[in-house]
């Protein structure tokens, strides 16, 4: 089976080699896409808050934000540096949270089973990409982008309420770790995030790439590529789906998280789920505000077409969502057969 596996995946990819040569010209040109798209949004949103958050954490300056989290370190059942990390990851955007888990993680600060719950709701497009970059620059609304991220925490709290419900042993007290100066703090931080931020990248760029040799309908961009599918997407996405892609995030920034994901032992598939329930908890507040308030005249109003109608985003959406709440059931149901 693994050899099948194998030799399937060496094909696979000797496919593309041979689609990259003989169609290189698309391929380039959506690569450039790509590279546009990292040098104009992802870098200098992400970037400069990666930085900062990084430095908080490793330097004495987190001690302070531990004393503040501590009451709501113990109603979650978490350390205060973990909480910290949740702070700076929900603020800092998608590879932030994790990343910073995967800091404590390998310090020894945490434990793989709380690195596995901070994986499962700690992720968010963060305020520059959320409420600048999509709000501000794409959606022309800055209210708009604020709701939008309003909706992506409110999902990740949920999901980290519920987790604290399971959890059997008490963390606390934070594991003492030695804290760096803020200098080497800094020094640290930015080599670390400079790499994390070019990795981002590298992965933006080859689905951008990807998608000069298929033809992936417009619909299904954000699920593949965030950036790209929002950004390049010409047809107006309803306001509600725009909240649900963003908490989902893409499969390309899942790619991004394999390593982390895979050193603190958890399934792609636990991560996947927990991803597509975070999306449906952001996408019936978001629903509601579309319905109450009709962001969707304001937000799109330099499109022609404003008027909130039925298209395959949204049948197709519709039935992804309905199968992703019966994946959800399961799981839970499979969850409560173990603890009983």
């Amino acid at each position: 089976m693994k050899k099948a596996a194998t030799f399937f995946q060496s094909f696979g990819i000797l496919i593309l080699l041979a689609m990259f040569i003989l169609l290189s010209a698309k391929a380039k040109l959506q690569a450039i896409e790509g590279m546009k798209m990292c040098l104009n949004i992802i870098i200098p949103s992400l970037l400069p808050i990666l930085i900062l958050t990084n430095t908080l954490i490793k330097s004495e300056c987190s001690t302070i934000f531990e004393f503040i989290f501590r009451p709501l370190a113990k109603l979650l059942k978490l350390s205060p540096t973990a909480v910290c990390v949740v702070f700076f990851g929900l603020i800092g955007g998608y590879p932030t949270g994790a990343i910073l888990t995967d800091e404590l993680y390998e310090q020894g600060i945490i434990s793989d089973t709380t690195a596995k719950r901070l994986l499962r709701f700690n992720f968010c497009g963060g305020i520059a990409f959320i409420i600048t970059a999509v709000g501000t620059i794409k959606l022309g609304s800055t209210k708009s982008g604020a709701i939008i991220y309003l909706t992506n925490i409110l999902s990740s709290i949920i999901i980290c309420f519920i987790e604290s419900l399971f959890v059997k042993e008490k963390e606390y007290q934070n594991i003492k770790f030695k804290k760096m100066n803020f200098s080497a703090a800094l020094i640290n931080s930015v080599e670390g995030s400079v790499k994390s931020i070019a990795i981002m990248c590298g992965y933006i760029v080859f689905f951008s790439s990807l998608s000069g040799l298929f033809t992936i309908p417009s619909f299904l961009m954000p699920m593949i590529e965030i950036t790209n599918g929002i950004f390049t997407n010409n047809n107006s996405i309803p306001f509600e789906y725009l909240c649900f892609f963003l908490c989902f995030g893409g499969i390309c920034i899942h790619f991004q998280l394999f390593g982390i994901i895979k050193k603190v032992n958890m399934s792609y598939l636990d991560f996947f789920i927990h991803r597509l329930a975070g999306g449906l908890l952001a996408y019936f507040p978001g629903k509601l505000y579309a319905v109450c308030f009709a962001p969707n005249k304001e937000v799109f109003a330099n499109i022609s077409q404003v008027t909130p109608k039925m298209s395959e985003i949204n049948g197709s959406l519709s039935l992804m969502l309905l199968a992703s709440c019966i994946v959800i059931v399961v799981d839970l149901n499979n969850k409560k057969s173990k603890l009983l």
